[in-house]
């Protein structure tokens, strides 16, 4: 057990379960406290290791995450987050003994989040690494196979990024990956350990010098590293982190949030982060993993782009009045809905999407700043110009 489970086991029950008995009131004014700009939250590295599955661009703060689940909602709830990313809000939420539900178009995301809110045994693990083992060693790629592997010189050609025996083994291993049918959390945990390894520029990536984040141009010598040797490696330090006795499993889908699917319930809380305005958008910077996820050249040109929120708030602000409107179906009355955004260049995205939410039910009951100047940009010079950091709290009613 680490020493955040610890913080998390010890908080004594009535401290911790603030939303058992406080008013809305008296939370917001707890959270606006901004309580994990103190120790041991404000560490980089504070939460579960599990948060750090695999990287991801403008991943929120997990210590921000634990104060909104921990303050906003009561054991045994349904959290839902529309628009998850790796999994960070529910799983959470599952950490702190709700049920995380988490959604996202974006098949990384997917992954990602449904190996953390149903996290799966060992051995169905080790099923999934077998089969792959057994994979490559049958059904390597071939020449020709290799040969038409073509992307858009992104940044740089994908062949430029690996030695050509890793490079067939990769392309195998998405192959297989590819034709599998199953998603279960263990096929979930290995591809999403698999992404993970897939760039950066530590000794675990399968590629020569990039970045861990977003697959710059890469650097450095080609050197062979075998796929199964690194990605049982990090599937064993994923596995070395035990779950609080508070873990509850979750559910995770992959979908617009205009095609949510069925829930099989009504959700007490909505805690989500949907894009930033001009923010980067999420299919470029994990071009590479969504290539590996069965993107090719022309998707990434494709209409089914249109489908994700980035794209859609670019042509027009108006699209938060059909999420609002799904979101208003799917939450209880009375419920809580909590966006996490952004002012942008000076555009505050609060402001800007509060008047769709109103026609659909929603009331406001907070808005609070926090000023994020000078935080860390991770080697990403440009992440969008975000100034402050905004908590809008809509209500259903």
């Amino acid at each position: 057990m680490t020493d955040s489970h610890k913080q998390l086991e010890l908080f004594p029950d009535k401290e911790y379960e603030v939303g058992t008995c406080a008013s809305v009131e008296k939370r917001l004014a707890l959270f606006g406290e901004f309580p994990y700009h103190s120790a041991p939250f404000k560490s980089r590295n504070w939460g579960h290791a599990l948060h750090s599955l695999c990287s991801y661009q403008s991943k929120l703060k997990p210590a921000i995450a634990h104060f909104l689940v921990r303050y906003f909602s009561c054991p045994g709830e349904v959290v839902l987050d529309p628009f998850s990313g790796v999994g960070t809000i529910p799983f959470e939420a599952c950490l702190q003994g709700r049920v995380g539900i988490a959604n996202d178009i974006n098949p990384v995301a997917f992954h990602n989040s449904n190996a953390k809110v149903s996290f799966p045994d060992l051995s169905d693990i080790e099923a999934v690494l077998g089969e792959l083992e057994a994979y490559l060693r049958e059904c390597p790629a071939g020449k020709e196979e290799l040969n038409g592997v073509r992307l858009r010189n992104i940044n740089g050609n994908i062949h430029e990024y690996f030695h050509e025996r890793t490079f067939g083994e990769i392309v195998a291993a998405r192959r297989f990956f590819r034709n599998g049918k199953c998603v279960s959390a263990a096929y979930s945990l290995v591809f999403a350990c698999l992404l993970h390894i897939l760039h950066g520029n530590r000794p675990y990536a399968l590629s020569r010098r990039s970045h861990g984040i977003t697959p710059f141009a890469p650097s450095g010598e080609y050197v062979y590293k075998p796929l199964l040797q690194h990605l049982r490696q990090k599937v064993r330090r994923s596995l070395g982190y035990t779950l609080p006795s508070r873990y509850r499993p979750g559910r995770a889908f992959q979908a617009s949030v205009m095609a949510l699917p069925d829930l099989g319930c009504k959700v007490d809380v909505i805690i989500t982060s949907p894009p930033f305005l001009n923010s980067t958008r999420f299919y470029l910077a994990n071009w590479l993993r969504l290539w590996f996820c069965g993107w090719e050249d022309e998707d990434f040109r494709s209409s089914q782009r249109g489908d994700y929120l980035e794209e859609a708030q670019a042509r027009s602000m108006g699209i938060y009045r059909s999420v609002f409107n799904v979101l208003r179906g799917v939450i209880k009355p009375g419920g809580l809905c909590i966006l996490h955004l952004g002012v942008v260049k000076g555009r505050d995205m609060a402001e800007i999407i509060r008047p769709f939410a109103e026609p659909c039910g929603f009331e406001t009951a907070a808005l609070l700043y926090e000023s994020v100047e000078g935080c860390e940009r991770h080697g990403v010079r440009d992440q969008g110009g975000t100034g402050k950091h905004q908590f809008l709290f809509l209500r259903r009613g």
